[in-house]
């Protein structure tokens, strides 16, 4: 899949980096995102029309598609609070 058209930052997450859930969640699709779980960032996207919220990273190996609706019915207190969810995973092998 083409990025180059995905937002490198979207709150505190930067591409390239990896983040680890912090908090177990459900995301639009009804799936369930598991504490521990590493993702590395890839980049973002929103349309405004339905308060949708793509989150893209690589969970596995795989190109993955994460989807928020900003809406307070659905996901916007995750939305809001993805700093709580999405931790930095620091690499602890790296030493600079």
């Amino acid at each position: 899949m083409d990025t180059s058209h995905l937002k490198k930052e979207y709150a505190h997450l930067v591409s390239g980096k990896s983040y680890k859930i912090a908090k177990n969640f459900d995301d639009y699709d009804k799936i369930r995102r598991f504490e521990g779980e590493v993702w590395k960032f890839v980049g973002s996207g929103f349309l405004p029309y339905e308060s949708g919220l793509s989150l893209f990273f690589r969970i596995k190996g795989k190109f993955e598609h994460v989807r928020l609706q900003m809406i307070p019915e659905e996901q916007l207190q995750i939305a809001e609070n993805l700093q709580d969810y999405l931790v930095e995973q620091k690499d602890w092998w790296r030493f600079w």
